[in-house]
């Protein structure tokens, strides 16, 4: 099997030219991370004033679309109440491919967890949560594009596929509310001291209760930190919205168990936690 690196032989000579282009300077000993699929590069850069920031480079067939706009349009429309690092520059080039540099603030405060899902209590104190529930209620009021969205209702429709339990128990698939969302709020994308919610370039319009969802559901290695998230989020997690919500994200971890290993480790918890939901039906 190729790194993704292997698979992105352009990324590094894209992040050098972001840097140039961007006035910035970096070591040549920094750690550059790479993003699942091999898409994209990021790491810590310094500006021509000495403030830190952080730069991510993007390769893509062509330009445009959901992703490669979702950055620069949560900056534009997101309200500043949502805690987030401050887009400060972007720069793109070329067609086919096309390649994108995103520029923001140096992240502050410290990501809960080094991987999506929890492999320890995340030990968040009051205040933390009652901040990200603002925050989150916040977002849901954004006037999302219309056609900007997390995933469809026909991906819904499909859930079945994944889990079969779904359509035996006859659970009504249609969604009633879409509101704005994250639509990829774990637990590596939060940090604490202070509270920000990092990584946009996916948000748009979700099923009500779907990012709570999905931080329940990578939370579920770590039963305490789980009912902390059903706690703070019961009021939309124990409706109808809400088990659909779950069943969702339940659905989307068992599908990408066959492309990943941390989607893996994941499947049989969210197989369990599907079967609880459809079980109180």
């Amino acid at each position: 099997m190729t790194s993704s690196s292997e698979n992105t032989p352009d990324l590094q000579q894209a992040w050098h030219h972001a840097i140039v282009a961007l006035s910035l300077t970096t070591s040549d000993r920094v750690a550059l991370h790479h993003g699942v699929g091999g898409r994209t590069l990021s790491g810590p850069a310094t500006t021509a004033d000495g403030s830190p920031v952080w730069l991510r480079v993007m390769s893509a067939p062509r330009p445009g679309g959901k992703v490669w706009n979702g950055a620069a349009l949560a900056d534009v429309l997101v309200s500043d109440n949502v805690p987030r690092p401050r887009l400060l520059a972007e720069h793109t080039w070329g067609d086919t491919p096309a390649f994108q540099a995103l520029m923001w603030e140096r992240m502050k405060g410290t990501a809960v967890s080094a991987t999506p899902d929890l492999t320890a209590p995340a030990k968040n104190d009051a205040q933390w949560w009652t901040d990200l529930r603002h925050a989150l209620t916040t977002l849901e009021t954004v006037p999302a594009p219309a056609d900007r969205q997390v995933f469809s209702q026909a991906f819904i429709h499909r859930i079945p596929n994944h889990l079969p339990e779904i359509a035996e128990a006859g659970v009504d698939l249609n969604v009633g509310t879409w509101v704005a969302s994250h639509g990829d709020l774990h637990w590596a994308n939060l940090t604490r001291d202070p509270l920000m919610i990092l990584d946009w370039e996916g948000w748009g319009l979700a099923p009500l209760g779907y990012d709570a969802a999905v931080l329940h559901a990578y939370a579920l290695p770590e039963p305490e930190t789980a009912a902390e998230v059903r706690e703070v989020f019961a009021d939309v997690l124990n409706t109808d919205a809400g088990q659909l919500a779950h069943l969702v994200i339940c659905a989307e971890i068992i599908q990408a168990a066959e492309r990943d290993s941390l989607h893996a480790r994941l499947a049989p918890y969210a197989r369990r936690f599907a079967t609880e939901v459809l079980t109180a039906q």
